[in-house]
């Protein structure tokens, strides 16, 4: 895959804020012909940049989200922690990082209740040393 250019990164954010536009509003806001637009989203496709299209919930009962920052106990890893991780619906993403944090989980959940409860679940997993929970007031920008 060649490096990104300047319209490829416009192409993909006025996906990413609307993955609905068509060929040809996408072109007209690049100032490309839809032929051309349509081969470089292609290419975008076939090399793994857009790897998916997918729905965002508007704010019609948008839920509870929380980021769990996850410190292992000693002697685990992620490899330990992230099969429990990876069964619960509620987790949406998690990345590993370095640090003080060794996890950072961004969940979902309906209630305040919900989520203090799936807190207590996953801050008893065995490999989890601690749990610091950052609630989301507002999401201000969403690129996904």
């Amino acid at each position: 895959m060649k490096t990104l250019d300047a319209t490829d990164r416009t192409l993909i954010a006025l996906l990413q804020d609307n993955a609905r536009l068509s060929t040809v509003a996408l072109a007209k806001a690049v100032g490309l012909s839809r032929s051309t637009v349509q081969e470089r989203v292609q290419r975008l496709e076939d090399s793994g940049v857009i790897a998916q299209y997918t729905v965002r919930l508007g704010q019609g009962g948008d839920p509870l989200q929380a980021w769990l920052f996850l410190r292992y106990a000693d002697g685990f890893s992620c490899d330990d922690v992230m099969p429990l991780l990876a069964d619960l619906p509620a987790v949406q993403l998690c990345h590993s990082v370095a640090g003080e944090t060794d996890l950072l989980v961004l969940v979902r959940a309906d209630t305040p209740t919900v989520l203090a409860d799936l807190r207590e679940r996953i801050a008893g997993f065995k490999g989890v040393d601690d749990v610091t929970t950052v609630p989301v007031l507002r999401v201000t920008l969403d690129r996904r």
